[in-house]
């Protein structure tokens, strides 16, 4: 295996979604990977502790056993601490809600037969494992120094989807992938029928590269770093190298739902690519100017008046 060292380090947070229920099984399971150290954190406080313990145990490969929440504070503490000497491969299992971070590059399956096919090939690491390259953003708040991590932000019908939820859907013990099919479904009617809960616009100022890009009542919002998002979804079409996918689509988009649909599908349609109200582009660094709310990888942010996002140096994940 490339990386620091052969060894493995596994960080897992047991109030994940899919750890809840299950996490004293699934603790046992990972304590018998061979070759293995396995932390369980309570708090994001204990991340850099543990990543400095792996460091210095030359772990190779770095396991996280959470949701996309967790697996962003830790990569986020990886990329900004820099506790290794060589970053190690990361690996992500489906711990969590919605797991769109582990869809695109981690384990995949349910979490138990992710944890399964991990053992087996820590096991026997002659196993083939594929290896994927991504990048995370780093989002900056106003005058705020502190970053944030993620590898998915949204503003407009996202948040207001993550809003309804957090209130209907998961107040009330739902919070598998279903639940996050449920909100999206929810969220998507509610645009199209006009409902001003889901579709009260968003101001918003976009620079692309340090180029203004205009100004706009948005709709929907979408940034990834991703090659695809939940239910595989891939509404990115833009050209170029940054690895900061960006698409928006303005309020009063004409022809809102079959043109959505082709942009979910992957497949925008000759409304969506000739520009206008829809609007897709890859950047490396983009700023954004407005007073609201962002989600990022499922966290909701509350910015005043100015988000930056710069796209983190690569990581390479390994899936089994």
């Amino acid at each position: 295996m490339r990386g620091a060292g052969a060894g493995i380090g596994i960080i897992s947070n047991p109030a994940s979604g899919h750890n809840r229920d299950h996490f004293p099984t699934l603790r046992r399971e990972l304590d018998r990977c061979p070759g293995a150290l396995h932390r369980v954190t309570e708090r994001a406080a204990d991340v850099p502790a543990v990543l400095r313990e792996f460091a210095d145990a030359g772990v190779g490969l770095l396991v996280i056993n959470g949701g996309d929440g967790t697996a962003s504070n830790i990569l986020g503490q990886l990329l900004e601490h820099e506790p290794f000497a060589r970053q190690p491969l990361v690996t992500l299992l489906p711990a969590g809600t919605a797991n769109m971070n582990a869809g695109d590059v981690g384990v995949r399956g349910s979490l138990r037969r992710a944890v399964g096919r991990f053992r087996r090939w820590a096991e026997d690491r002659s196993r083939p494992a594929e290896r994927l390259v991504r990048h995370l953003m780093r989002v900056t708040l106003d005058d705020d120094a502190t970053p944030h991590y993620g590898m998915f932000l949204g503003a407009g019908a996202v948040v207001h989807g993550t809003e309804y939820a957090h209130r209907e859907i998961h107040a009330r013990g739902l919070r598998d992938d279903f639940s996050l099919f449920l909100g999206t479904l929810r969220t998507a009617w509610g645009v199209v029928r006009g409902e001003e809960a889901f579709t009260a616009p968003t101001r918003l100022g976009l620079s692309l590269d340090g180029h203004a890009a205009g100004a706009a009542d948005t709709l929907i919002l979408a940034v990834s770093t991703l090659d695809r998002l939940a239910f595989g979804m891939r509404p990115f079409w833009g050209t170029g190298a940054g690895p900061l996918r960006v698409t928006l689509i303005e309020q009063h988009a004409p022809r809102f739902l079959p043109t959505f649909l082709s942009i979910i599908a992957g497949r925008p349609s000759r409304r969506a690519r000739a520009g206008g109200h829809y609007r897709s582009h890859n950047a490396r660094e983009l700023e954004l100017a407005l007073a609201g709310e962002l989600n990022l990888d499922g966290e909701l942010l509350t910015v005043a008046q100015r988000a930056r996002l710069t796209a983190s140096p690569p990581l390479v994940f390994l899936r089994p």
